[in-house]
């Protein structure tokens, strides 16, 4: 049975070890107790550096001031604002940069004793990505405004170059027209000319007839 027991703690650890999540335990005073390679190379400790310090230390402001007060509230009221709940957080590395996980923490008891375990997944590469992706759509929406407003500028124009093309037709139609009552009107009066000439030339035939009839007359 012991034997059992030996090899299942060391498949859990081995599992734990090469876990790619960090893996941690606290107890209830927020002292570290244990934390896989994964997550002492994500914060740039050495696992002894972190074991049996307070967990703040891989904290940034204001959590770092602020969780002593989350694990007394815990202990008095059992009340749990991210035990048993997935969130995003910032971790804090040895070199001071702060980056983004989820962190994933539950309560085990063990021997009569409260530990809390936490997983943490990085997501630095995931932020990076949807920074990356914004970024694209900022470009992407501004080429696409650029060429809206080249397009509406075209279309402007064309339909500005479309009235002017539509002015100088009603024109010149206007002009045809007129011209072709000028025309009408020019063949009325020629038509009008030539009955006044015919009636000239009647009356001058029919007067010179006349004058001419008396004549013979006389000198005859």
């Amino acid at each position: 049975m012991k034997e059992s027991t030996n090899e299942f703690a060391l498949t859990l650890k081995a599992i734990i070890d090469t876990a790619i999540d960090g893996i941690l335990t606290i107890n209830n005073r927020g002292v570290v107790e244990s934390i896989n390679p994964a997550a002492a190379n994500l914060f740039g400790y050495e696992a002894d550096e972190v074991i049996g310090n307070n967990i703040k230390i891989l904290m940034p402001e204001p959590y770092h001031s602020e969780h002593d007060g989350y694990i007394q509230r815990y202990n008095k009221t059992k009340e749990p604002r991210i035990i048993g709940i997935g969130r995003e957080v910032q971790g804090k590395k040895k070199n001071g940069h702060i980056f983004p996980f989820r962190l994933a923490v539950s309560e085990v008891i063990l021997n009569d004793r409260v530990v809390f375990a936490g997983v943490v997944h990085d997501l630095s590469d995931v932020k990076k990505a949807e920074s990356e992706i914004v970024e694209l759509n900022k470009k992407l929406e501004k080429k696409v405004n650029e060429r809206t407003y080249e397009l509406e500028k075209t279309v402007n124009k064309l339909l500005q170059t479309n009235s002017t093309l539509e002015s100088e037709i009603s024109e010149r139609i206007t002009i045809e027209n007129k011209l072709k009552l000028s025309e009408e009107e020019l063949k009325q009066s020629l038509s009008k000319e030539r009955e006044l000439n015919e009636l000239k030339s009647r009356f001058v035939s029919m007067a010179s007839h006349e004058f001419r009839t008396p004549l013979t007359s006389v000198l005859s």
